[in-house]
């Protein structure tokens, strides 16, 4: 039994090559579009981390610049306080200066 004769066989594989020539270029061409895409997305991630990462050095500097110029204790641990978000709240963290005896000898 011949489904197809040779000239039907014939016309589908140049139908396919033909369609395979053209499928071909236009998958590449939605290929780069999709690759640029994911490109320009992670660049954008990275630039907000980068921002982030700056802003979060500078915190840290000026934190580090105000405990060296703030000397008594309860400057900084009113500093301490100061620094503390809602969500990091710890009620009853006191800082408390203990004066010792002197040694005899």
């Amino acid at each position: 039994m011949k489904y197809f004769d040779l000239e039907t066989k014939e016309k589908l594989f140049v139908l396919l090559k033909v369609s395979l020539r053209g499928l071909i270029p236009i998958l590449l061409f939605f290929y780069c579009i999709w690759q640029s895409i994911i490109y320009a997305n992670l660049t954008r991630e990275i630039k907000k981390k980068s921002i982030r990462r700056e802003e979060l050095y500078k915190k840290n500097f000026d934190l580090k610049a105000k405990i060296s110029s703030q000397t008594t204790l309860e400057k900084i641990e009113t500093l301490y306080n100061k620094s503390l978000t809602k969500e990091r709240n710890f009620t009853g963290n006191k800082i408390i200066t203990l004066t010792l005896p002197k040694e005899k000898p």
